[in-house]
């Protein structure tokens, strides 16, 4: 309600998502048990050992999450009531240091998957392309590829277990921002994502998008650990102001510009089809025959994959859907539904910039815009 500073969310909305949360997490554990073919080549697990390992991994991911929390907790309340004493003890308050746990744990698992899609995508095997080559996705394709790296089944396993445990944490455990359902949502789409790319072996587009984000969550994980720390100013080392300057820089770049170009734009809506659906692709000889020419999908005699002649429009218009296009149009909506809201969490940022320019401290603009407070906000 208006003045309390609590955060009020709307019942149903909250019933639905948690409802369509538990129906995506029956449905992924369901289709490891039911169809064991849905697992991509390559995979060094059955279906029911995949099964077995989601679980347990999920399982396991709870004392863990609950270990670096606490850690976090202690190490920060002692950093505040010291060395942040002259900040006024920051995190004396329960619920400001429970969030600053909340954000630990996010840090910790960031951090950690960064280091793990870095080393898939630029050591292991000697890299790979996948971020600046969109051909590199599609070529051979999905159905054809045979991704044998178990670091890339290793890390959708981890991937997979850690946001069925964020979003239930979200739900039932986290202290509660004004954001809560836009990242209710934005939850729930990643792990459709997850399980559809697993599922159609678009794991090559899957780990690029998935390093897009996590490397650049580390930044804005530091930026709000230093607002709970309230590191603002020369007093606090200007850590707010800077960790906020590199938040801005580093998700135009991630975000902004190498998402929706290299990985919404080339490498799902305009590159998967130019590649999966060129003339003598893999299963496009039936519809070749059936109209006399490979030539009527957008394709030019001549070109070459990547050279910019590629008509798109003229591929939807004769391929709206095909068989080795699975997956193309939900795939690609929900690859620009997280683009929609890192737009609105970008413009949120500037807002937050726009209103220290009129004399706000990022530290309050921070808690009106996102935190939200709480009438039992108080001291131990």
């Amino acid at each position: 309600p208006k003045g309390t500073g609590r955060i009020v969310i709307d019942p149903f909305t909250n019933g639905l998502l948690t409802t369509l949360f538990g129906l995506e997490v029956v449905a992924v554990f369901a289709v490891l048990l039911a169809l064991p073919g849905a697992l991509p080549a390559g995979c060094p697990l059955t279906g029911p050992q995949a099964f077995a390992a989601l679980a347990v991994t999920c399982l396991a991911l709870f004392p863990l999450i609950g270990l670096v929390k606490l850690i976090a907790g202690h190490a920060c309340a002692l950093l505040s009531r010291t060395a942040l004493a002259h900040l006024g003890d920051p995190v004396a308050k329960v619920k400001t240091r429970n969030k600053l746990r909340d954000q630990s744990w996010q840090l910790t698992i960031h951090s950690a998957m960064t280091a793990l899609e870095a080393y898939i995508l630029f050591v292991d095997g000697g890299g790979e392309h996948w971020l600046d080559d969109y051909r590199s996705l599609w070529t051979p394709h999905p159905h054809q590829q045979v991704n044998s790296k178990r670091s890339v089944h290793l890390l959708y396993l981890l991937q997979m277990a850690i946001w069925i445990v964020t979003c239930a944490s979200h739900r039932f455990l986290e202290e509660r921002h004004k954001d809560y359902v836009m990242m209710y949502v934005h939850h729930l789409v990643t792990i459709a994502l997850f399980a559809l790319s697993y599922g159609f072996n678009f794991v090559r587009i899957g780990t690029a998008v998935i390093f897009l984000h996590d490397s650049s969550d580390i930044v804005i994980d530091l930026l709000k650990m230093a607002n709970y720390l309230k590191l603002e100013g020369r007093r606090g080392g200007f850590l707010v102001e800077g960790t906020f300057a590199a938040t801005l820089g580093v998700w135009a770049y991630t975000r902004l510009y190498l998402y929706p170009v290299r990985i919404v734009w080339q490498g799902v809506w305009y590159g998967s089809r130019e590649v999966v659906t060129a003339p003598g692709a893999y299963g496009m000889d039936g519809f070749t025959a059936a109209a006399g020419s490979p030539f009527t999908r957008g394709h030019s005699p001549g070109a070459k994959l990547g050279d910019g002649s590629f008509d798109l429009w003229a591929n939807l218009r004769a391929l709206p859907t095909h068989a080795t296009l699975p997956g193309y149009w939900a795939c690609g909506s929900l690859l620009t539904a997280l683009l929609v809201m890192h737009v609105i969490w970008y413009m949120l940022l500037w807002r937050l910039l726009f209103r220290s320019v009129l004399g706000q401290t990022l530290h309050d603009g921070g808690a009106d815009e996102y935190e939200g407070g709480s009438d039992d906000d108080h001291e131990d």
